[in-house]
């Protein structure tokens, strides 16, 4: 292990880490009291089964593009192949996809599927992740039971899969962070340091902070519930530098000569904000 890597076995430490973040406000009424279960919920197989699972977050955009909810499964398994080999966890992969095939996934690839209208579902999940190109809006059911997730203990990440040129379009970064501050308030969306611990815990992204993969820049954005980072907003398509494990695209080496980052800095992106939010 390189010395990048903290030497950490997490295997138990996953499943009980997890399930305290996904529980952590059980005792103040937080994910699963209500229905008097674990936060995990009472039919959790791939649950038991699995130390990690990363649930994408099915939602419509609203304006016709390429990029939905489902875009590219392949970056997801590529990052949680990569979490499971250097944490040393079990993780459920993500099926029959390699880097950018398919463009859109089926729900059945993806190793978990929630909508944000079934709060009981939310339940079971301490990390959620939702991407796409496009702009979107939530009506009022999601919007609350997103701040009651957010509340109750849990952490997601959200990442502009930019559309078309370089220069064009941050549309769903755009309505992420409007969403943000209609949802937790005008002020609640803040900048993320570089020093904060989340570019630091598992690789040291040194001074770089946020990697910019292809987009606008806007730095890291997030919401904070106390001391606790639980939204993590990003415009520069960390997840399309997920996709790339050959380098052909991005990168100062990749054929789209944009970005001054590419795979290997946006997978190290990936696997700490996982180890962030399943430890906080």
């Amino acid at each position: 292990m390189s010395k990048e890597e903290k030497n950490i076995d997490r295997r138990i430490f996953l499943k009980t880490a997890g399930r305290a973040v996904a529980g952590a406000a059980l005792a103040a009424g937080g994910l699963g009291s209500i229905t008097g279960q674990t936060a995990y919920g009472k039919n959790s197989d791939d649950l038991d089964r699995y130390d990690f699972l990363m649930p994408r977050v099915k939602f419509t955009c609203n304006m016709r593009v390429n990029d939905n909810w489902n875009a590219f499964p392949g970056g997801d398994r590529n990052l949680l192949e990569r979490f499971e080999s250097v944490v040393r966890c079990k993780v459920k992969h993500v099926q029959n996809c390699n880097d950018n095939k398919p463009h859109s996934g089926r729900e059945g690839q993806f190793n978990a599927v929630v909508d944000l209208n079934n709060m009981e579902e939310l339940r079971k999940f301490p990390f959620l992740f939702m991407t796409a190109s496009g702009s979107y809006t939530l009506n009022r059911k999601k919007k609350e039971h997103l701040r009651q997730y957010i509340d109750e203990g849990g952490f997601l990440l959200m990442d502009d899969c930019v559309h078309g040129r370089v220069d064009d379009g941050d549309f769903f970064y755009r309505s992420s962070y409007k969403l943000l501050a209609d949802v937790f308030g005008q002020q609640a969306v803040k900048r993320i340091p570089n020093e904060h611990e989340i570019f630091h815990n598992v690789y040291d992204l040194g001074d770089m902070g946020l990697p910019y993969i292809i987009g606008q820049y806007h730095g890291a954005r997030g919401v904070f519930v106390g001391g606790r980072l639980a939204v993590f907003l990003s415009s520069t398509d960390i997840h399309c530098g997920w996709t790339d494990s050959r380098g052909r695209w991005f990168g100062t080496g990749g054929k789209m000569g944009i970005g001054k980052h590419g795979h290997k800095e946006a997978i190290e992106m990936g696997v700490n904000i996982i180890m962030y939010a399943i430890s906080h």
